[in-house]
């Protein structure tokens, strides 16, 4: 089984693809349905939809049905959808993290990408938990809002380092020459250790050549 899941294809699958692939298209599947189907059943009395350009989170991704009497469309009409892709998009961002382990391992990197999507998992947290149960007024405080935000540019500013940092390990893994700044540090610490020998221990008397001194892009 897991031989055929990792079998060579357009799409990497493995075992996290068997989580992720479907919830993700339930959970796309409900917000595209939310936004354009369910909206336009509030005629033109609300603007929600794509079409008209209004707040569709409102209408459609609310306080989640206990009263749909066991009809789908009232289920939509109140709010299921919301609790519908919060919990499929919930198990999706668990399968999309165990799937940056297995890429990972498959091409022998560290997982950095499992950091990198910190931020949008806490965009998604933000947008189908934090903004629905915000729609009660108890979360909706200036200061709440400005610690999301907060939250969000730094995990924008990990996302975008991460992938920096893993872009320059594929880089090295290729070209010998060039210098990460893993590589860096290391030049940096024993370029300044030998560079530093002779003030440093005096009492060696030590003469090194500017020749056998290590040099690099970062000295």
């Amino acid at each position: 089984m897991t031989d055929w899941l990792r079998r060579d294809r357009f799409v990497f699958v493995d075992r996290s693809g068997l989580l992720l692939f479907p919830c993700a298209y339930f959970a796309l599947g409900g917000w595209f349905t939310g936004t354009t189907f369910v909206t336009s059943w509030y005629t033109h009395g609300l603007a929600s939809s794509y079409l008209e350009g209004c707040n569709f989170l409102t209408a459609a991704f609310s306080t989640p049905p206990n009263k749909t009497q066991g009809d789908f469309t009232r289920w939509c009409q109140l709010g299921g959808l919301w609790t519908f892709v919060a919990l499929h998009g919930a198990f999706r961002l668990i399968g999309f993290i165990l799937r940056q382990f297995e890429l990972a391992r498959s091409v022998q990197l560290r997982p950095y990408n499992t950091i990198t999507f910190s931020a949008p998992i806490a965009v998604f947290v933000y947008v189908f938990l934090i903004y629905p149960l915000g729609q009660f007024g108890w979360l909706f405080t200036p200061s709440n809002r400005f610690m999301v935000s907060a939250l969000e540019v730094v995990g924008l500013a990990l996302n975008l380092r991460a992938y920096d940092f893993v872009s320059q390990e594929i880089r090295a893994t290729e070209d010998p020459e060039f210098e990460t700044f893993y590589t860096k540090n290391i030049v940096l610490n024993e370029g300044i250790h030998a560079w530093m020998a002779a003030q440093d221990q005096p009492h060696e008397n030590l003469i090194l050549l500017e020749e056998v001194l290590p040099r690099g892009n970062a000295l």
